[in-house]
């Protein structure tokens, strides 16, 4: 029932509830449920078969599922357009990103061991591609940390969105073909993805598109990390961590199409600036001929 939990969320009566009782600050929109869950939508999507690149795997993120699915819809677009067969990971659980930057590490592996039982247990050994990179993190990195067997394998299959298409239009630059419109584009990485691959892919992949050109801000932290900006006694903190991307995001010129791949820079930049960022791969569907 979305419409009831998001007048839930938008009630001032609740949010000072909420502050009182889970420390979550009401000086912070919430994300609002979607209306259609992106895996309901993906179900009922007439993808054809048979495509002569084979099967991709989309993991499906809990903000794409449940707040962002137009993001999903767009990756959809993008890699069947590529000629992909796209699949997601039937009944996987969340990465455990949340309880993993908790601490609750318990919890975190336990996910992990299902969602990487789920991967080896089907007959596809296709790629892996993430939309979120705090998602792609764990499986490439902090699966390994929490000491879950045999992760390898499946983290050589993983892939950043972007970096992925990025990849393919390297090796054959007329796999997609883009309409032609002047702007600029400006792209905020996410720190799991600075800290594990080089982010010159971004703008390269933007700068793609005819007539656009584009930039890597120069930006640290989004300052929202989850939960920690949502925190009462954090918001403050978090703001100011803000504050250079802020300026920055503020600072582009008009019709600039501001890019951050995280859910989490999302929402920072939607509530601080009036800047409505994208996700890249809404950028790359739109610009389908």
């Amino acid at each position: 029932m979305p419409a009831i939990a998001n007048a839930s969320l938008d009630s001032p009566m609740i949010r000072r509830l909420m502050r009182k009782m889970l420390g979550l600050t009401d000086r912070r929109p919430l994300p609002h449920y979607a209306k259609q869950r992106f895996d309901t939508w993906f179900h009922q999507h007439n993808g054809s078969k048979g495509r002569q690149r084979g099967e991709i795997i989309l993991w499906d993120d809990t903000f794409v599922r449940y707040h962002e699915p137009h993001i999903g819809v767009a990756a959809v677009k993008v890699l069947e357009a590529l000629a992909f067969n796209v699949s997601l990971v039937k009944n996987r659980k969340c990465c455990g990103r949340p309880a993993f930057s908790q601490g609750n590490l318990d919890a975190a592996r336990e996910m992990g061991r299902h969602n990487l039982d789920l991967i080896r247990s089907a007959s596809s050994d296709a790629p892996i591609l993430f939309l979120e990179p705090s998602c792609y993190s764990m499986f490439v990195e902090d699966y390994r940390e929490l000491k879950l067997p045999d992760t390898g394998d499946i983290a050589r299959r993983c892939h950043l969105f972007e970096q992925f298409v990025d990849e393919l239009l390297e090796r054959e630059p007329n796999a997609l073909r883009f309409n032609e419109s002047p702007g600029h584009v400006a792209i905020h990485a996410h720190c799991h993805a600075k800290s594990l691959v080089k982010t010159g892919f971004m703008p390269r992949l933007a700068a793609r598109l005819p007539g656009r050109t584009a930039a890597l801000l120069d930006t640290g932290c989004c300052g929202m990390a989850g939960a920690f900006g949502a925190l009462e006694k954090k918001y403050d903190l978090s703001v100011q961590v803000a504050a250079p991307l802020v300026q920055q995001a503020n600072a582009q010129p008009p019709g600039t199409v501001v890019i951050a791949s995280g859910t989490s820079c999302r929402h920072q930049l939607e509530h601080l600036t009036s800047v409505h960022p994208k996700h890249m791969a809404e950028l790359l569907a739109d610009a389908l001929a």
